[in-house]
C-alpha cells in the first residue's frame, strides 16, 4: 500500500494542481512531504521496534495510514493535502521500518534473498498498479479516489495482522530507547532535506537555506557525539558504517540508486501529458513499464543472490540504470510513447536486478537483534534518496529553463506552444544527464562492497573463509 500510494499520486499530480489551483512550488510538496516524514522517522521507528516489538508498530502504521488516506481525499486546499500527506508519510515509516525486519527474522539465511525478493516483488507490484489504477481513477472518478482506494486494503491488512502476525523472539524490552539520538538525527535530516528541496526556490546562497544547512550539520555532529556516548543502546551503531564495509557500501549504493532515478515518474508524468498529449490513463499505462519489470525480476535476482552473492548482481543493475538514465536525456519533443516505454523498461530491468540482492546484503550483514536498525537504515537511505531525487531534479530543471517555461508546464495554467515544449524537453534532458552521473557513482560504490558475510551466533560476526575453516576442523 505504501509504494502504491507513492506511484498512484505521481500520475495524478497534474490533475491535483489544476483542481486545487496550486503552482509547482506547492505541488512538489505533495510527494516530498510524504517522503520527508518517511525518511526522518524510519531509523527511530526501526530501533524502537527492536526494543518494543514489531507487530504493534506494524499494525499501528497501517491503521494510521488508512485514516490519513481518508483525510487526503477530503482535502480542499494544497496546504491541507500536504499536511495529511505528511501524516501518511509518518505512518508509512512505521510500516517500512518493521516489514523488512519481520520477513528477515522468520527465514534462514540460506533463503533470505528469496524471501526478500518476494517482499520486494510486492513493493514493485504496488508501484506497478499505481500508474494504471491512478490514471483510470483520475480520468473516471477524480483524483480523490486515488486515496480512497487505500481504505479496503488497510482494513484487510490490519485484520489479518491481528489474527496471524507473531511477535519476534529477539525483542529486548529491557533496553532504553535512545531519545537524544533520535531527536538530533530527526532535526538534522529535516533541516538538510528542507534546504535541498527549497534551495532552487529561495536561492542556494540565501540566509534561510544556508541557515538550514548549518542547523543540519550542527545536529549531525551532535547526533554522532550522542551515539558514541550512548554505546550499545545507541539508535545507530556507528561501527556498522565504520567497521562493516558491506553494510556501509550497500546502504550508500541504495542512497545513490534512489537519488538517481526516483524523480523519473514525476517528470515523465508531466512530459507524457503536457508535451506528448496523453490522457492520464494512457500515461499511466506507459509508466507501468518500469515497476512491472521490477516486480517480475526481483524474486529471480533475490534467489540468484542466495547462490552467487550480491556484488555482481547489484553492480550490473546499477550499470543498466545508468545507461537508461542517459538514454532519457535523448528524448525529444516529438518522441513517441514507445520511446519512453523502452527507457522505462531498461530502468526496470536495472532496478529489478539491483534491489533484492542489495537488500539481502544489508539485512544479512547484521545480527538478528539489529534487524530493525538495519531495515530502518536501508529504508532511510531509500526515502532520503527519493527526497533528494525530487530536490536535485527540480533544482536542475529550474536552472535549465526560463521561469515562465517552468511555470507553464508544472502549473497547468496554459497549453504549451511547440517552442516552449522544446525548451522544456531540453531542460529535462539535462536533468537526466545529472541523474546518470549519480547512478554511475553508484556502480563504483557497489563494486567496492567486498565479500558477503554471515552470522554464526547472535553476537559473533564471521566471514565465509573462517566458516570454511571451522567446517574443515569439524
Amino acid at each position: 500500500m505504501s509504494p502504491l500510494d507513492s506511484s498512484i499520486v505521481s500520475i495524478a499530480l497534474p490533475s491535483i494542481a489544476s483542481s486545487l489551483n496550486i503552482d509547482f512550488a506547492t505541488i512538489v510538496w505533495v510527494p516530498t512531504s510524504y517522503l520527508l516524514c518517511l525518511a526522518v522517522f524510519l531509523l527511530s521507528f526501526g530501533r524502537l521496534a527492536d526494543i518494543r516489538g514489531r507487530k504493534a508498530m506494524f499494525i499501528t502504521g497501517f491503521t494510521l495510514f488508512t485514516v490519513a488516506s481518508t483525510l487526503c481525499a477530503s482535502s480542499q486546499t494544497g496546504i491541507q493535502l500536504i499536511l495529511f500527506r505528511s501524516i501518511q508519510g509518518l505512518s508509512a515509516a512505521l510500516i517500512s521500518a518493521t516489514s523488512t525486519a519481520i520477513v528477515t527474522d522468520v527465514f534462514p539465511s540460506s533463503e533470505r534473498g528469496k524471501a526478500l525478493g518476494i517482499n520486494t516483488m510486492a513493493v514493485y507490484m504496488g508501484l506497478s498498479v499505481g500508474p494504471t489504477l491512478g490514471g483510470f481513477l483520475v480520468q473516471s472518478l477524480g483524483w480523490r479516489w486515488i486515496f480512497l482506494v487505500n481504505l479496503p486494503i488497510g482494513v484487510l491488512v490490519v485484520i489479518v495482522s491481528l489474527l496471524r502476525l507473531k511477535e519476534s523472539a529477539t525483542v529486548r524490552r529491557s533496553e532504553r530507547f535512545d531519545l537524544s539520538g533520535a531527536g538530533t538525527f530527526s532535526i538534522s535530516l529535516t533541516a538538510m532535506l528542507l534546504a535541498l528541496t527549497l534551495g532552487s526556490s529561495y536561492g542556494w546562497t540565501s540566509w534561510g537555506i544556508m541557515g538550514l544547512f548549518l542547523i543540519g550539520g550542527a545536529f549531525l555532529v551532535l547526533f554522532i557525539l550522542a551515539e558514541r556516548k550512548t554505546g550499545n543502546e545507541a539508535m545507530l551503531d556507528l561501527s556498522l558504517f565504520l567497521q562493516n564495509r558491506l553494510f556501509a557500501a550497500a546502504n550508500l549504493t541504495a542512497f545513490l540508486n534512489y537519488t538517481s532515478y526516483s524523480g523519473t515518474s514525476f517528470f515523465m508524468s508531466f512530459y507524457l501529458q503536457r508535451v506528448l498529449g496523453f490522457e492520464p490513463a494512457a500515461a499511466g499505462m506507459i509508466l507501468l513499464a518500469m515497476p512491472l519489470t521490477m516486480s517480475v525480476l526481483s524474486p529471480a535476482s533475490g534467489w540468484l543472490s542466495d547462490k552467487f552473492g550480491s556484488r555482481l548482481l547489484s553492480s550490473a543493475g546499477m550499470a543498466l540504470m545508468c545507461l537508461g538514465l542517459f538514454m532519457f536525456s535523448t528524448l525529444k519533443a516529438n518522441s513517441s510513447g514507445w520511446d519512453v516505454a523502452v527507457r522505462l523498461l531498461l530502468l526496470g530491468v536495472g532496478m529489478g536486478v539491483f534491489s533484492s540482492p542489495n537488500t539481502s546484503a544489508v539485512m544479512g550483514s547484521v545480527e538478528r537483534s539489529r534487524l530493525g536498525v538495519a531495515g530502518g537504515t536501508l529504508a532511510t537511505m531509500r526515502f532520503m534518496g527519493q527526497s533528494m531525487s525530487l530536490a536535485v531534479m527540480g533544482a536542475v530543471a529550474a536552472l535549465s529553463m526560463p521561469p515562465e517555461v517552468f511555470s507553464t508546464f508544472f502549473s497547468w495554467s496554459s497549453i504549451p506552444e511547440a517552442a516552449t515544449a522544446e525548451i522544456f524537453v531540453q531542460g529535462i534532458g539535462r536533468v537526466f544527464l545529472v541523474s546518470g552521473i549519480i547512478s554511475g557513482l553508484g556502480v563504483f560504490t557497489s563494486l567496492v562492497r567486498g565479500k558477503e558475510h554471515t552470522w554464526d551466533s547472535p553476537k559473533r560476526f564471521v566471514k565465509p573463509d573462517r566458516i570454511n575453516r571451522q567446517n574443515d576442523s569439524s
